[in-house]
């Protein structure tokens, strides 16, 4: 397979700059609810932007900056937004617990794993992931039975989750499989769905008038 992953990388670092470039353009009418997933998604994108730059001109392990942005900063931030999103009174106890899951989690793999912080622990990142899919199927389930699946277009949550729903759906097997597969494959599928994912974040940023709706 022809693919060269430096460019991938460097690709993938261009499209977050172009999304938060549209969510400061798109600033007014993003509302304060999505607020929570801004900061997470900038602090998400700004860890994978400074490791890539740091390890270039170090060499050394960047593992230390994406368990404390990514496993546990941003996936806070998402899991507080989508508390923020959910109104009903049985979901938003559901998704409190779940917020508290993730808490405890964290301090369980502190004390059961060594040295956390300077390794990726993937059993904590494939239950963030899955705190982070109940969460989204909490809100969904929400959005469907509401007057919002008359306005989805318009309704930026919406996009968000689907957004969210591809990048980590799609990422489980392939980081299941991450030994097994050659490296091509395996940043090259990564690529595509951050690709995608973004894309769609791109398209419900510009579709979005939430302004135009409160």
């Amino acid at each position: 397979m022809n693919w060269n992953i430096e460019i991938g990388k460097q690709i993938s670092m261009v499209i977050p700059v172009v999304v938060m470039t549209l969510m400061i353009i798109k600033y007014r009418k993003i509302g304060k609810e999505n607020l929570f997933f801004i900061i997470g998604y900038i602090v998400l994108s700004l860890v994978d932007i400074f490791c890539y730059f740091y390890f270039k001109s170090t060499n050394r392990s960047t593992d230390i900056f994406y368990v404390i942005g990514f496993l546990i900063i941003s996936f806070f931030l998402y899991l507080l937004y989508y508390f923020r999103l959910i109104y009903l009174p049985l979901l938003k106890k559901i998704q409190f617990i779940i917020l508290i899951f993730f808490v405890l989690n964290v301090l369980v793999m502190f004390y059961i794993e060594d040295d956390l912080l300077h390794h990726v622990s993937f059993n904590m990142l494939y239950t963030n992931i899955l705190l982070l899919l109940f969460s989204i199927i909490l809100f969904l389930y929400q959005t469907f039975n509401s007057d919002k699946i008359l306005e989805l277009n318009n309704y930026l949550p919406f996009w968000v989750s689907v957004s969210l729903l591809i990048l980590f759906i799609g990422s489980i097997p392939i980081l299941y499989f991450r030994a097994s597969v050659s490296q091509t494959i395996y940043f090259f599928i990564l690529f595509m769905l951050n690709l995608i994912s973004n894309g769609i974040l791109i398209l419900g940023l510009v579709w979005n008038k939430q302004d135009k709706l409160r």
